[in-house]
């Protein structure tokens, strides 16, 4: 590469690494990392900022007094099998989210959530988060470019496991998740479906839906492990307080392994 190139590319480059820690965990965006904690610290108001990832079509969750990554996250907007209409505006439907988050790189809390928005109504969200067990690694993720069917953003989920997206329509491709059908637009909002995701992995699978508010309060969770499934009031999982971070209750897989042996009759793999 030639010097004009160069510092072409040096001009590029720096609004995306506003300082130094930056440019560390963009780094650590695509390497599969063990957890830094157990227990997750409380959310400092106004802590987190959201970028635009310098490769692939994403975005970045990032705590301002860490420098360290949080989460990340995408949009399916159509128009495409999953969503047949296009989205006319993100946050106002039809279209789908990917979050994947990790408050404080802990492995306390790590999951991710699929938000399917039928319509301009928040009301009529229909929320799933799910939580893999066990938990070796903060989830990764990594652009594709010469995947099977073109780019790809290939995500590393905690405990090991893959599922690979369409870089551009974020649609899953392959990997432990399948989506069955499309996003439910059913005229009756209390006949729609949430996300039909299959899970196909060796892990154990926690579910938790709601349409319009989080899955995590008030709710029945349901575990899975291969063939077995069993159910959880999420009140015996997360923190039921809607006035401060709702957190899984168990920062060990060791301790949440005695509650699913007393629970279900079956523990962690």
């Amino acid at each position: 590469m030639n010097p004009l190139s160069l510092t072409l590319l040096g001009i590029l480059l720096i609004p995306l690494a506003p300082k130094a820690s930056f440019g560390q965990t963009i780094a650590d965006l695509s390497r599969v990392l063990p957890p830094i904690t157990d227990r997750v610290s409380p959310v400092v108001a106004g802590d987190q900022v959201m970028r635009s990832s310098p490769f692939g079509d994403f975005i970045i969750t990032e705590s301002e007094t860490t420098g360290h990554i949080l989460g990340f996250s995408f949009n399916n907007i159509g128009p495409n099998r999953i969503i047949p209409v296009p989205a006319t505006e993100i946050g106002s439907g039809p279209d789908r989210e990917y979050q994947f988050r990790f408050q404080s790189r802990a492995r306390q809390d790590i999951y991710f959530s699929v938000t399917d928005t039928p319509d301009e109504f928040l009301s009529n969200r229909m929320e799933s988060y799910l939580y893999l067990f066990p938990r070796h690694n903060i989830p990764a993720i990594e652009l594709i470019e010469n995947g099977a069917k073109g780019e790809e953003l290939k995500v590393t989920l905690q405990n090991g496991e893959e599922m690979a997206f369409d870089a551009k329509t974020k649609e899953i491709l392959r990997g432990v998740f399948r989506e069955i059908a499309p996003l439910d637009q059913n005229p009756d909002r209390f006949k729609r479906k949430f996300a039909t995701l299959e899970y196909t992995g060796s892990g154990t699978l926690i579910r938790v839906n709601r349409r319009g508010g989080d899955p995590r309060l008030g709710t029945t969770a349901v575990v899975t492990q291969g063939k077995k499934t069993c159910k959880i009031p999420s009140s015996l999982l997360f923190d039921q307080n809607p006035n401060s971070d709702v957190n899984f209750l168990f920062p060990t897989d060791e301790e949440f392994n005695v509650l699913l042996l007393k629970k279900c009759g079956f523990g962690l793999k």
